[in-house]
C-alpha cells in the first residue's frame, strides 16, 4: 500500500502546474511577470478596426481665416485624435487610419470650463468638422477638403498602387463636358464627372507633350491646356479638371495636379511597422570635451616682494 503522504508529494507539483497552465494572469512564482503595457498593446491589436487605411488629407485651396482665427483639425481613430495639417493640393502627411469606415474630421476648440468656476481655464476639445465614408477596398485614400461659404465637403479617391502605379497618370473630369486627351500622341476621352486612365504608364524619365481639349462643331477642337510635362517611373499624377458654368470661355476650366513620388509612399503595412519599431531620435549632445586649463587672475597675482624688506 502507497503511504498517503507519497501521494500528496506526487500530485501537488501536477495540480501547481496545471494551475499555472489554466491561469496565465497569475505566473509561478519567481517566473518573469509580463509588463500590464505590453498586454494592453497586445488586446489593441487583436480587437480589429472596422476600417484601415493609409490616409492623406489635403485641401483644395486653403480657406481664408478671420484675423486671429486659427484651425487645427485632426482624425478620429480608435487611438484617439491624431493631429493633421493639411496643405493644398499634396499627398504628404500620410497618416494610418483604424477606426469605424466612417471617418470623422474634428476641428479643435476651447470651451469655457463646464465647472463654471470664476478664472478657470479654458478646456481642450474637438468638435465635428467633416466625414466620409471609406469603401470595403480602400486601403490607400487622398481626402480632398472644399471650402464653400462656410461649410466643407469631401472627395475621396482610391489610390491603392494596384490600380494606380508610379508611373500612372489619372484624370479627374469634374465638368459636365466630355474632353479630349492627348498624351505622347496617345488620344483618349476623359468622361464627364469621372476618372480616366491614362493608357501610357511610364517606365521611364521623359519629356511627353500633354493637350487638353473639347471638341466643337465642324470637327474643330478648342484647347483648354497644353504643356510639356516631365514623368517618370517614380512619380505618379493626378490631374484635375473643374468647370465654372459662371466664368467665361477663358477661365471657365480650372485645372489642378498633385504628385507623389516613390520615396514618400506609406502603405497600411509600412505605417503599422514605423509604429511598432519608431526611429530613435539621433544624440544632439556633444561629446564631452577635456577642460582647458584656467589661465592666472593676473589681477590677483602679487610681485614677489625683494628679500630683506
Amino acid at each position: 500500500m502507497i503511504p498517503w503522504k507519497l501521494v500528496g508529494a506526487i500530485l501537488l507539483p501536477a495540480l501547481c502546474l496545471e494551475a499555472a497552465v489554466n491561469n496565465p494572469e497569475n505566473p509561478a512564482k519567481g517566473a518573469p511577470a509580463e509588463p500590464a503595457g505590453k498586454k494592453a498593446d497586445a488586446r489593441k491589436r487583436t480587437a480589429a478596426s472596422e476600417a484601415a487605411c493609409a490616409l492623406s488629407v489635403t485641401w483644395w485651396e486653403e480657406p481664408i481665416l478671420a484675423e486671429g482665427e486659427f484651425m487645427e483639425l485632426g482624425v478620429q481613430t480608435d487611438r484617439g485624435v491624431i493631429r493633421i495639417a493639411p496643405t493644398a493640393m499634396s499627398s504628404g502627411g500620410t497618416l494610418l487610419y483604424e477606426g469605424p469606415s466612417t471617418v470623422a474630421i474634428v476641428r479643435k476648440a476651447m470651451l469655457p470650463d463646464p465647472s463654471g468656476k470664476p478664472g478657470a481655464p479654458l478646456v481642450e476639445t474637438w468638435l465635428p468638422f467633416t466625414s466620409f465614408k471609406l469603401g470595403s477596398n480602400d486601403r490607400e485614400v487622398l481626402a480632398i477638403l472644399f471650402a464653400n461659404q462656410g461649410q466643407v465637403r469631401t472627395r475621396t479617391l482610391n489610390i491603392n498602387q494596384e490600380s494606380f502605379p508610379f508611373g500612372g497618370f489619372h484624370i479627374y473630369n469634374y465638368s459636365k463636358t466630355r474632353l479630349l486627351c492627348n498624351m505622347g500622341n496617345k488620344v483618349f476621352n476623359a468622361e464627364p464627372s469621372g476618372l480616366t486612365l491614362s493608357p501610357l504608364v511610364m517606365t521611364k524619365r521623359e519629356v511627353v507633350n500633354f493637350f487638353l481639349g473639347i471638341p466643337e462643331e465642324g470637327g474643330k477642337l478648342r484647347i483648354i491646356y497644353r504643356a510639356p510635362l516631365i514623368l517618370t517611373e517614380k512619380i505618379r499624377r493626378l490631374y484635375f479638371i473643374l468647370e465654372n458654368p459662371a466664368a467665361d470661355s477663358e477661365n471657365r476650366y480650372v485645372t489642378r495636379t498633385i504628385m507623389q513620388h516613390v520615396s514618400s509612399h506609406k502603405t497600411v503595412e509600412t505605417l503599422r511597422d514605423m509604429q511598432a519599431n519608431p526611429p530613435r531620435q539621433a544624440m544632439t549632445q556633444e561629446p564631452a570635451q577635456e577642460p582647458k586649463p584656467t589661465p592666472p587672475d593676473k589681477a590677483k597675482e602679487k610681485p614677489a616682494s625683494p628679500k630683506g624688506s
